[in-house]
């Protein structure tokens, strides 16, 4: 049978020029070099290191024969440009943007990119979406807030118009939480406070109207869903019950709008990827490691779970990225281990 590659839609790629412009900064977000260990600065007490290698081409494929990954979809680490000026954001965005799609070009169709958007300047994040596209970036990154600024705010509709009208999917990836405050002293922002703040911005999106005035909009929500997949069943009581502040069109529920979302398996565990398999379909669910955060083989080792149909590893591992992305040029991996390394 033939094989069906592993596309890994979940890979956070840090381009040489943002390295260069988050070093020159005094503020968060900001990049601070010990060697080749990078300390990426988000804000309050949330920060992360980073081996500076992770983004090189070389090492990134490594990595993907290492784990028999064939291809890797990268999304530039967030927030992206989010808190520059603007006009620094435009420029910092186009030429992030410019290194990622070569990179993909020289990857013989082992890399793939998601464009970097300065959402703060909406209706320049639209034009450098379409910019991305003729550069043949398959999408874009959208953060769960535009530094603070909600994303249902009709400001951002612009862009939302624009992934539609271009059937560009937008990885819907958490950053600096709204409640980050409250989150440091315990270290809990990227384990608790990431997935509520994903959560709540895709239930103002729902609540909001942007999936009625764009219903063509392909949203890949990061980490298995975030809380939804536990929260749905919750949501859709609250909401019968009126205690949801907004009234959807008639005839519809939330959970009309949950089933139109994407996502991937970076859960952590099978419990919550089953939840997300259950609420979101099998069609609807993408292999993510997020890469260089996690290790790979705490991704691969769900797929090899006995709880996973045989259908929907193959839809899971490959085919649902190739048609969400539309991906069409695929190098196969060489190892024999097809499968993923799990040694």
């Amino acid at each position: 049978m033939p094989h069906t590659p592993l596309i890994d839609v979940h890979i956070h790629y840090l381009p040489q020029v943002l390295v260069e412009v988050l070093e020159a900064r005094v503020d968060p977000p900001l990049i601070r070099r010990t060697g080749e260990e990078l300390t990426l600065h988000y804000g309050g007490d949330y920060r992360e290191e980073m081996d500076a290698a992770a983004s090189e081409v070389g090492s990134l494929l490594a990595v993907l024969d290492r784990h028999g990954i064939d291809v890797g979809v990268l999304s530039i680490n967030q927030p992206g440009v989010l808190h520059l000026p603007e006009h620094e954001a435009c420029t910092a965005a186009a030429a992030a943007n410019d290194e990622l799609a070569a990179v993909a070009e020289s990857s013989s169709g082992r890399l793939e990119g998601l464009a970097t958007l300065p959402w703060q300047v909406p209706v320049a994040a639209a034009e450098e979406l379409e910019r991305g596209a003729t550069l043949g970036l398959k999408g874009a990154m959208v953060c769960s807030n535009v530094a603070g600024r909600s994303l249902d705010d009709p400001q951002f509709d612009v862009v939302f118009e624009a992934a539609e009208r271009l059937d560009l999917p937008l990885l819907l990836h958490p950053t600096v939480p709204l409640s980050v405050d409250s989150l440091g002293p315990y270290g809990i922002t990227c384990a608790a406070g990431f997935l509520f703040d994903t959560t709540t911005a895709v239930l103002r999106l729902v609540l909001g109207g942007t999936f009625d005035r764009h219903p063509g909009l392909k949203l890949v929500v990061g980490h298995a869903g975030s809380l939804l997949p536990q929260l749905a069943g919750r949501i859709e009581l609250e909401y019968r019950r009126g205690a949801i502040a907004r009234t959807l069109p008639e005839g519809r529920v939330p959970a009309d709008y949950l089933r139109l979302l994407y996502t991937d398996t970076v859960a952590g565990s099978i419990g919550p990827l089953l939840s997300a398999i259950d609420l979101f379909g099998n069609s609807h669910v993408m292999f993510g490691s997020d890469y260089p955060f996690w290790d790979p083989l705490d991704s691969i080792s769900l797929l090899h779970d006995p709880h996973l149909k045989e259908a929907d590893g193959d839809r899971i591992r490959g085919l649902n990225a190739m048609d969400i992305f539309r991906i069409s040029r695929v190098a196969m991996h060489s190892d024999n281990d097809r499968g993923g390394n799990l040694q």
